[in-house]
């Protein structure tokens, strides 16, 4: 094959998936970085900033601006790392813990309807294509 009709499918489908969660993540007032932000301290508990940027894969600058607005929305507590008292730990709060418990199960029903247009089988192959291209862990 020599056209570049795989990535233009490829663009189109994350595109696709980037708006199902912007519309999603706005009706929780949050933007998706902040959904993902909080989606990892939800799954992985407390982390440094670096860490939360590795998983989210934004720059550390770009992190620090949402960290700072996760903070101020009081979603997120930061706290002396004792690891290493230069750097911060941040973990959910009461409020962030509460909103995650609320809204994620329905951010998961959202994008499973996505993925549930997909058979088991084929879910699978596309997991293992996407891999073999480098896209995914």
């Amino acid at each position: 094959m020599n056209d570049l009709k795989t990535i233009t499918i490829l663009f189109r489908a994350k595109n696709a998936l980037d708006d199902v969660i912007k519309t999603q993540t706005e009706r929780f007032g949050l933007n998706p970085t902040e959904f993902a932000a909080l989606e990892v301290l939800y799954h992985k508990g407390p982390l440094t900033p670096n860490a939360i940027s590795a998983k989210v894969l934004i720059a550390h600058s770009s992190m620090s601006y949402v960290i700072q607005r996760l903070v101020e929305k009081e979603l997120i507590e930061r706290t002396v790392n004792e690891g290493d008292k230069r750097s911060a730990r941040l973990a959910l709060s009461p409020s962030g813990q509460a909103l995650m418990d609320r809204v994620y199960p329905d951010h998961v029903a959202t994008l499973r309807q996505v993925l549930d247009r997909l058979s088991p089988a084929d879910e699978l192959t596309l997991q293992q294509l996407l891999k073999t291209i480098g896209l995914s862990d």
